[in-house]
């Protein structure tokens, strides 16, 4: 009897070690973002951009934008008129990715959209930004493990965009971000941003905001965290370990 029951602890033995690894591999690859403002609380799942943001720091390529522009067409988003941000998995680690605009036929009219960004995060991730149709954001280090990027970007509107992207963050790493509008008259005047998570099928719009009339700005807080998924079972696999303890 004494064996058997031997052999039956070292099954469940062998069955906890295969769920925990499991739920390490799981852990370590989802993620999340929760971003906060004014009126707005959204925790969004991560998606993959693969192949994207591997050029260096400073560098989100014409083919990276393109790449993710096309990637949110096939799910059935458009980028143009649009502000939109999303939490995905990229050559440069996890990245949160602003697109400004997409583009587009040429209209509307193609007049230049003036739009001021500023970003603050901790000094392990990595900065990406394009400015290939205007643009002078730059960058300090704050000196206190926190970074600061703040400028303006240029582009016209329906025709070509532009970005930016924090990479490198793991999971506990939070930030600012800061969107002004210096002439964004071109853009939809509603809904202009587009928050994005990733869903059964794919990307999906999960929130839309505007700007706050009062200062033409929106300022966001956003920390990325373990998707609710992985945090539930992170969750089984303690209660599981609890028991065996027993």
């Amino acid at each position: 009897m004494k064996q058997l029951i031997s052999i039956k602890n070292q099954a469940l033995l062998a069955c906890t070690v295969t769920l925990t690894s499991l739920l390490m591999s799981s852990a370590a690859n989802a993620a999340g973002i929760r971003i906060t403002g004014p009126s707005l609380f959204m925790e969004l799942n991560g998606g993959s951009m693969s192949g994207t943001l591997n050029d260096g720091v400073q560098i989100f390529s014409s083919q990276d934008l393109a790449f993710m522009q096309s990637e949110l067409q096939a799910d059935g988003i458009s980028t143009q008129g649009h502000i939109t941000m999303f939490l995905a998995e990229t050559e440069d680690g996890w990245s949160f990715v602003s697109l400004f605009d997409g583009n587009g036929s040429g209209t509307p009219s193609g007049n230049n959209s003036f739009l001021n960004f500023n970003s603050s995060t901790s000094i392990e991730a990595n900065r990406h930004w394009n400015t290939d149709s205007g643009g002078n954001p730059a960058w300090w280090d704050l000196g206190n493990q926190t970074q600061l990027v703040d400028g303006a970007f240029e582009w016209e509107s329906g025709v070509n965009s532009e970005g930016f992207a924090w990479g490198n963050m793991d999971p506990g790493m939070s930030g600012t971000a800061t969107y002004i509008n210096m002439g964004l008259d071109q853009l939809i005047p509603q809904g202009m941003f587009q928050f994005l998570t990733w869903g059964s099928e794919g990307w999906e719009v999960a929130y839309t905001a505007d700007f706050q009339d009062a200062d033409d700005s929106l300022s966001l807080a956003f920390k990325v965290i373990p998707t609710p998924g992985t945090i539930a079972l992170l969750a089984l696999g303690g209660i599981r370990s609890r028991r065996r303890r027993r």
